[in-house]
């Protein structure tokens, strides 16, 4: 199996989002390394053929970003297969599937953007946590999702991205690229509820920009000061960062 050297895509049956952060180049034309992190949406619609493509790419690790309610509601079906560590490390510790829950609420009548920044700065022992993992796995491919690739999975790969040093308007058609990819698998839930809660499921480039203005104001635009906000240890980012740029 091949991922699309453009978009990074992996062709596999049953994921819509799946991408390798390897198709990438940053600001100073340097490639970042593909078979280290793979972002995609849940892992829950594989049958025995996907997982035996995701194996042989090779993917080693995986880390579930959803609740645990979102876990046991729709498991990865690759949960207990040995050829892979499983890690469930919720980012949102509220489920994402309730629109009726109050961050989700919030969510609806303001922007997914204001979820990402509210998601800063409540969540960064969940970040943290996310990041370390990774490290600790640095030696295999490591892929984390969560329901749509988009959002909480979004947020890790720009993380990486602007330790890597790409540019931010590549970062921003990366995210808003996903809607198109998981437009399908949304599809229904579109169509189950009212207009004003429709962008949730979508990637509008403002989200991101949002947050990525928010990180100006609060961080002086440096991922790096706000991974330190989360106790992250420079020789920890550093590492972080090397994984992509070895």
């Amino acid at each position: 199996m091949q991922m699309d050297t453009i978009s990074g895509r992996l062709p596999i049956p049953g994921l819509y989002n799946a991408r390798d952060l390897g198709a990438m180049v940053n600001s100073d034309g340097k490639a970042l390394a593909p078979h280290r992190l793979i972002r995609s949406d849940a892992l829950d619609h594989l049958d025995e053929h996907s997982s035996d493509l995701l194996a042989s790419y090779p993917v080693g690790v995986i880390i579930d970003l959803r609740s645990e309610e979102e876990a046991q509601n729709h498991p990865d079906t690759v949960t207990g297969d040995p050829r892979f560590t499983c890690y469930n490390i919720p980012l949102l510790r509220v489920n994402a599937d309730d629109i009726n829950n109050g961050v989700i609420t919030d969510t609806i009548s303001t922007s997914l953007g204001h979820l990402y920044v509210w998601m800063f700065e409540n969540s960064r022992p969940y970040f943290a946590e996310v990041l370390r993992t990774i490290l600790r796995e640095k030696d295999k491919t490591v892929l984390f999702h969560c329901a749509h690739g988009k959002d909480r999975t979004g947020l890790i790969a720009a993380i990486f991205y602007l330790l890597c040093g790409v540019e931010r308007k590549k970062i921003i058609e990366n995210y808003a690229v996903s809607y198109t990819y998981v437009e399908k698998l949304v599809a229904p839930l579109i169509a189950a509820t009212p207009a004003n809660v429709h962008h949730i499921y979508k990637s509008d480039a403002s989200n991101m920009e949002f947050l990525l203005s928010y990180l100006d104001e609060k961080y002086d635009g440096q991922i790096e000061n706000y991974l330190s906000s989360c106790e992250l240890s420079d020789s920890e980012i550093s590492d972080l960062r090397s994984i992509l740029l070895p």
